[in-house]
């Protein structure tokens, strides 16, 4: 994974397993310095779970036009803000394109995960697509026309912009214009081979490939939805782990009583049985 700069601030930083932190002062845990930001504006981290931002400091960060006041897990494709910089990140390697996918192996994979295509959709993650879902059963043509499948607005969308087909038992992605500005996983592709948690980007709007099973994509598939946490902010640079699922036991819960009862049965029936035999015993 590495992160980008589209507006020429700096150059690519490729993210290994490991902390990267951006900001104006060079050195105390900022190791990109960009003038404009905070001293230390946030860290970018990369691990075994997955990436993930921090905002060390009271500094303006937006994910994918959503604010992040503490921390964010990542996705390639995602677009960060810190005040006015803007940070792609990318993921290693170029989706693959349908042309690179060997016949056969796209014809296994249709006979091998038929089910799983035909249950492929696309979720929104921003825009007015945000949380809805598209199944991709069939072709889906995406743009700002009136005979969208996925009607988009904003600048640089075209009519029809791009679609997305089944071929061979493959996801495939296509653009539609010779203008049309398409990007997966932070790439800007004009046909690819689509696999689970993909992210695309259409100008503002962006959508992540959900079809677990299929190719899943060693960079993005096992990443969280970039979500908030409410943490302590930290004032250096931090030593950031994700943090494991905690189950924790309830104390409320019942226990199994049924020992108990019998035994206080077994004693009754000794009681009983010994009134039984002072009372009605022959005296002699």
């Amino acid at each position: 994974m590495r992160l980008t700069f589209p507006n020429g601030e700096h150059a690519a930083v490729h993210l290994e397993h490991g902390q990267v932190g951006v900001g104006s002062a060079a050195g105390g845990g900022t190791a990109v310095a960009i003038p404009g930001l905070a001293p230390l504006h946030a860290v970018f981290a990369n691990g075994r779970r997955g990436s993930w931002l921090t905002v060390p400091q009271d500094a303006t960060v937006v994910v994918n036009a959503r604010p992040v006041k503490r921390i964010a897990y990542l996705r390639p494709g995602d677009l960060v803000c810190l005040a006015g910089v803007q940070v792609r990140v990318e993921s290693d390697e170029t989706p693959p394109s349908p042309s690179s996918v060997d016949a056969p192996a796209r014809r296994r994979g249709a006979d091998d995960g038929l089910s799983v295509v035909a249950k492929a959709s696309l979720r929104g993650l921003s825009g007015a697509w945000f949380g809805r879902c598209l199944p991709l059963a069939s072709p889906r043509v995406l743009g700002r026309g009136a005979g969208s499948d996925a009607r988009l607005e904003g600048a640089g969308l075209q009519e029809r912009h791009a679609q997305i087909d089944i071929e061979d038992g493959v996801v495939v992605l296509r653009t539609l214009s010779p203008a049309a500005v398409v990007r997966v996983n932070g790439h800007a592709v004009r046909a690819a081979v689509l696999a689970q948690g993909d992210q695309i980007e259409l100008g503002e709007q962006r959508f992540v490939v959900e079809a677990p099973g299929l190719g899943a994509n060693p960079d993005g598939a096992d990443t969280p939805v970039p979500a908030r946490r409410d943490a302590s902010t930290p004032t250096s640079m931090p030593s950031v782990n994700v943090p494991e699922a905690v189950t924790a036991t309830n104390p409320t819960a019942k226990r199994d009583l049924s020992g108990v009862y019998l035994l206080v049965a077994a004693a009754a029936a000794l009681a009983a049985a010994l009134t039984a035999f002072f009372v009605y015993a022959p005296k002699g």
